[in-house]
């Protein structure tokens, strides 16, 4: 591991220079006492003590409604695509929320890139904040191998300590931030990377008895062992809200429309939800998924099947609590799982 340390009196000129260079998304904390990702104009607005935000990091790659192109058809068709092209730092982002980002980054930047994703994603600086407080009640990133610290998938991963953070480097992106402000960082001792793993210990150890059977489920739903009588009994809780999907760091279904004015159009994609009963439907009007259960079991094939997890490299759910907190009726990922593995929802 690459460490070095950013003491905490030069952390305040190193957010500075990050600003000179490009926007900067952290934790925010609003008047009401809620956390929220936002862009920030000085080091002072970063909340560093949260538990994880309100909403998942993935509206800055992924925009919940977005233009993809503009058109017209007058004498000479003319098309223009409209690429995001600005540097961003996402600084203090949480474990689960960086793992989704990994996520993403598998489904849209695979054998088909898609150019408008991408060109936010390469022009992105993303430095974790490792969890040291005690988790929120509805968090098992641990059941997901989602945090409280990573292995992979920063391109700086910083831990709080006394002295400073602690920066560990996990990408050349993250080398070149060190190297292009090299006199604001120190030599980590041997002591200080202790300290870390002994901190990443103590972390795992804090969690409480909420768990998301994500082992159990998995091994069910690949091999199509799931008894019809799970998806009719959450199917019968679940009320299509949406909330779930547009509260997770990985949902990413989303539609795309045209507007027409005389002879000009916009074409715009924003965020749908597979829960909804109009998302799979044909231009036929037929509709391969016509029942909530039929839609609930895809919904759960596509963030923890093995088939999924292997294509894409792990499975697409960080534990980070948030469908908990928004489902109304008690289909969120913990409770679902929980009836797969025992064969009946509780």
């Amino acid at each position: 591991m690459t460490a070095r340390m950013l003491p905490k009196n030069r952390i305040e000129e190193f957010v500075g220079r990050l600003l000179e260079q490009a926007e900067v998304v952290a934790p925010r904390r609003v008047e009401v006492g809620d956390v929220f990702y936002g862009a920030v104009a000085s080091a002072e607005e970063v909340a560093w003590d949260y538990g994880h935000a309100v909403e998942p990091l993935k509206r800055f790659l992924l925009p919940q409604r977005e233009t993809m192109l503009r058109y017209s058809t007058g004498d000479k068709v003319r098309v223009e695509a409209e690429l995001d092209e600005q540097e961003r730092v996402f600084l203090g982002i949480r474990c689960c929320d960086v793992t989704g980002i990994g996520v993403l980054d598998a489904m849209f930047g695979g054998d088909t890139p898609d150019p408008y994703y991408m060109s936010r994603r390469e022009r992105s600086t993303v430095i974790a904040l490792t969890c040291l407080q005690a988790p929120d009640e509805t968090c098992f990133c641990v059941c997901c191998d989602a945090g409280p610290f990573l292995a992979k998938g920063y391109d700086q991963q910083w831990t709080s300590l006394p002295e400073g953070m602690l920066v560990e480097v996990g990408s050349e992106r993250g080398e070149a931030l060190v190297r292009s402000n090299d006199d604001l960082f120190d030599e980590a001792s041997v002591d200080q990377v202790a300290a870390r793993y002994r901190l990443a210990r103590e972390a795992e150890q804090t969690f409480g008895d909420f768990k998301s059977y994500i082992a159990g489920a998995m091994s069910k739903l690949s091999m199509n062992e799931v008894d019809p009588k799970v998806w009719e009994q959450a199917a019968l809780r679940c009320m299509e809200c949406g909330g779930c999907t547009y509260l997770c760091p990985t949902c990413s279904c989303f539609t795309v429309t045209d507007r027409m004015e005389d002879s000009s159009g916009v074409r715009e994609r924003h965020w749908d939800a597979c829960l909804y009963s109009c998302y799979a439907r044909e231009a036929s009007g037929h509709n391969p998924r016509p029942e909530r259960e039929d839609r609930l079991r895809a919904r759960f094939f596509h963030k923890i099947s093995y088939q999924w997890a292997q294509r894409n490299g792990r499975q697409a759910c960080v534990g980070c609590g948030r469908c908990v907190v928004g489902c109304m009726a008690w289909a969120h990922m913990p409770a679902i799982t929980e009836g797969i593995r025992r064969g009946v929802m509780t």
